[in-house]
């Protein structure tokens, strides 16, 4: 019994530090969503360079997270939200080359990346 509630605690710290290691990244201070930056196809080459052009261009335009969405399911991909207004969104971790993930702030998509 004692090792199996060991067992328990021990699991339940390790996805403890895992969550709070998970829901520190990719925010500032501020509040602000970082941008993760220009990816070229080069970088990742499980994306296609149409794929990443795509991202570039729906975070360039600024549109809202409805409409985002919506062109994003049109596109024939997935999508979810990741951060909103800074604050990180719990998210599985699998990895999924069709599926985008969103950052917000104030209802806009300010960032976004593949997987």
């Amino acid at each position: 019994m004692k090792k199996m509630i060991f067992r328990l605690s021990t699991l339940l710290f390790v996805a403890t530090v895992g969550l709070v290691g998970c829901s520190t990244s990719g925010s500032s201070e501020g509040g602000e969503v970082e941008p993760s930056g220009t990816m070229t196809a080069t970088e990742n080459t499980d994306f296609s360079v149409e794929q990443v052009e795509f991202q570039q261009e729906l975070v360039a335009s600024g549109m809202t997270l409805e409409d985002a969405g919506a062109l994003i399911q049109a596109s024939g991909y997935s999508w979810r939200v990741g951060s909103i207004d800074g604050e990180a969104q719990v998210v599985t971790m699998d990895y999924q080359t069709d599926r985008l993930t969103l950052s917000t702030q104030d209802g806009i998509v300010v960032d976004a990346f593949w997987g």
